[in-house]
């Protein structure tokens, strides 16, 4: 919003000054005083380069730090939000073809856990009870319990991954070839990561 009314003690930003080139655009100002000028709002501004000029509504134009904070904060959520509903709809077929309500709930254990940083979870879909369970023979785990019960979710998992796999393979009309399912896994690993991520 161009001049949002003000309050002393605001910081404003100037964007023009109506035939002024001593403040340039962009210099930032401490509002000391309120009125009224022939119905328009005048707000006298210490600005940081030692001017005092005063600046007039429905002449000069200006912004607040406070909305260009609020702005840049919308911009980034909204940026965030269609990145997050992008990947979203790239990874959608494993909604179609996997437990996702399982998977989800098993890599919220492997998160409790802290076993790993999620961002590098993916393996844990797959990997299975006893191979995790090696990796970790000799590592101390922080939170014993939820290491526990990722281990006995374990091989679900990697059971509910290797059926989801198949249920692809089926559909694109491909056999079951070992080489392929363990490309597919790896893959469909990482996108049932990522939407987990991005629901959580």
């Amino acid at each position: 919003m161009i001049n949002p009314k003000l309050n002393i003690g605001d910081t404003v930003i100037l964007l023009h000054m109506d035939g002024e080139t001593s403040i340039p655009p962009g210099t930032k100002g401490l509002v000391k005083a309120y009125s009224r000028v022939f119905g328009d709002d005048q707000y006298t501004v210490k600005w940081e380069n030692g001017s005092t000029l005063a600046i007039i509504g429905g002449i000069d134009l200006w912004d607040t730090e406070e909305n260009k904070q609020n702005k840049k904060k919308r911009d980034i959520k909204e940026r965030d939000e269609i990145e997050r509903s992008k990947t979203f709809i790239k990874n959608i077929d494993v909604f179609k073809f996997f437990n996702m309500k399982f998977l989800h709930e098993y890599l919220k254990k492997v998160r409790e856990s802290g076993i790993v940083n999620m961002f590098g979870a993916s393996p844990y879909l797959y990997l299975g009870k006893d191979r995790i369970e090696h990796e970790f023979k000799y590592q101390e785990v922080v939170n014993e319990e939820e290491f526990e019960e990722v281990l006995e979710m374990a091989n679900l998992a990697q059971s509910e991954m290797i059926r989801g796999v198949m249920n692809v393979l089926d559909h694109e009309g491909k056999e079951h070839d070992l080489k392929l399912i363990n490309r597919y896994i790896q893959r469909y690993a990482t996108k049932v990561l990522e939407n987990y991520m991005n629901l959580f």
